[in-house]
């Protein structure tokens, strides 16, 4: 008797993962990586060139909160750099956790300034910027190709 032959559609596949495929999370992670990385790295850049302007028009919204303008100017000053910094520490894994973190605690900055202001809509869209962060950060683990796996792989006695 001969043995049946198994086309592609039925034949087992081999789910073993190797040193160079990525498992369903590992590229899950990979996306939201990338998309929010790029979106918070481009936030910033956007900005960099022009900070004074930037600062101008986020102080003038907070005019009648209880910040005082001092205060809303010097965030507005740093924040497009602080931008800039996590969003391309998320997007090319570098001090991924502490990136990811940093930029947790922008978020909730940003919110708290948002409600001062009563501007709902946008405290809620900042909450699906907050989930982002925590997505990652509960699957930090899951993260590929990143600069810190790359720079603990190239050390001595590395694997």
């Amino acid at each position: 008797m001969k043995p049946q032959m198994q086309d592609a559609a039925t034949a087992p596949r081999d789910l073993t993962p190797s040193r160079f495929q990525w498992e369903d999370r590992h590229l899950a992670h990979g996306v939201l990586r990338l998309v929010l990385g790029l979106n918070i790295a481009v936030h910033g850049g956007v900005r960099v060139g022009a900070p004074g302007a930037f600062a101008d028009t986020l102080a003038q919204g907070f005019t009648g909160t209880v910040l005082p303008d001092w205060s809303v100017r010097a965030f507005a000053l740093g924040l497009p750099f602080v931008e800039l910094g996590i969003g391309l520490g998320i997007l090319l894994g570098l001090r991924l956790r502490a990136s990811l973190v940093a930029g947790g605690l922008v978020i909730a900055m940003l919110t708290f300034g948002e409600s001062l202001r009563q501007q709902w809509s946008t405290v809620g869209l900042q909450l699906s910027y907050a989930l982002a962060y925590f997505v990652l950060l509960l699957r930090a683990a899951d993260a590929r190709f990143t600069v810190d796996g790359w720079l603990s792989s190239s050390r001595p006695g590395a694997r």
